[in-house]
């Protein structure tokens, strides 16, 4: 599916039924540009302004630390609401990260962006050579964050519908962010609307603590390499096993566990030989010291509801949006 169409279907389809919002990126319209002697066409998309992404708030704002849990919760819930509305319509993100998870202009007016671009106008960088000629692209110039109070106040909103694929239909399974990919990404398995809700647990824990859940680096000391190190984590964090079926249905799943001749186990051993170590979700939001011990327990929770290792046990997106964890404090 390419980013178009996605987002036409997005911005057509009807949010499912109790949310009234669709929380991702509108579509106004859109237009083709010729470009200059080879270049081709480009494709103009037309969307509703926006003030920033998460990502830069996280970083700029809060410093690289954690988000306060109450501004969490408040990114999430949105968020997931934009998950909920994309899943309804068989649409998979594919690439849910922070930089993808944008905010409205909160109480900007027209006036306030007019004085911004009077006082910061348009500029462009130093002209430079491109195939068959000199192009000048435009300077960056981002709108000022919200502070972190005003954060509160702002909708977030699911954007960059550019990986964007039918649940059922897939065009390519480099999907996702290395930290955020989910096992059966890996594996190079089917996979379906679920791997953004793998997406979406390792955030909960990106937000709040300000660092990834999984770390995507190879373990010389027990001789893994990236993948097989990030399988392993998860292994350790989720304290599950491989199911059979999900091995023997991956084209890379005996290269990374065993399938045992008994026929009738249904789990799979790690080929690597590495301790499995008991490192729960609850124990590494402790380590942050940055919740209160409840909030603790319920974030693991709902953490645990996205992070299964097995996608047909991970909650959909309609399902977390009841999780206690939205009205816990």
């Amino acid at each position: 599916m390419l980013e178009l169409p996605a987002l036409e279907r997005s911005t057509l389809g009807s949010p499912p039924p109790g949310l009234t919002s669709s929380h991702c990126l509108h579509l106004l319209c859109f237009f083709k540009q010729p470009g200059k002697d080879r270049d081709g066409h480009h494709l103009g998309l037309v969307t509703d302004v926006l003030g920033g992404d998460v990502k830069s708030l996280q970083k700029e704002v809060a410093r690289k630390e954690g988000l306060p849990l109450p501004l969490v919760k408040r990114i999430m819930m949105h968020t997931l609401r934009g998950l909920a509305h994309m899943h309804a319509l068989n649409i998979v993100h594919t690439d849910l990260k922070q930089d993808n998870i944008m905010f409205d202009m909160g109480s900007l007016t027209q006036a306030d962006i007019t004085a911004l671009i009077e006082a910061d106008p348009a500029r462009h960088h130093p002209a430079e050579e491109s195939l068959d000629c000199v192009v000048q692209a435009a300077v960056s110039q981002p709108l000022p964050l919200p502070s972190l109070a005003e954060a509160m106040t702002r909708n977030y909103i699911v954007a960059d519908f550019g990986s964007a694929q039918p649940a059922n239909v897939h065009t390519t399974d480099e999907i996702s962010a290395y930290a955020l990919r989910a096992p059966e990404t890996i594996l190079k398995g089917p996979w379906n609307e679920k791997v953004d809700i793998w997406a979406f647990g390792c955030m909960i824990f990106e937000l709040l603590t300000g660092s990834d859940l999984f770390v995507y680096k190879p373990f010389p000391e027990y001789n893994l390499d990236e993948p097989t190190g990030h399988l392993w984590q998860m292994l350790c964090f989720t304290r599950e096993n491989m199911t059979r079926v999900q091995v023997e249905s991956s084209r890379l799943g005996t290269e990374y566990f065993i399938l045992d001749k008994n026929v009738d186990n249904p789990f799979c051993n790690f080929k690597a030989d590495v301790p499995i170590l008991d490192n729960p979700f609850a124990a590494s939001l402790r380590n942050y010291k940055v919740i209160k011990e409840e909030d603790v327990l319920a974030t693991a929770k709902i953490m645990q509801r996205c992070l299964r290792l097995n996608p047909d046990d991970r909650a959909t997106a309609m399902e977390l949006l009841q999780d206690p964890w939205w009205q816990s404090e």
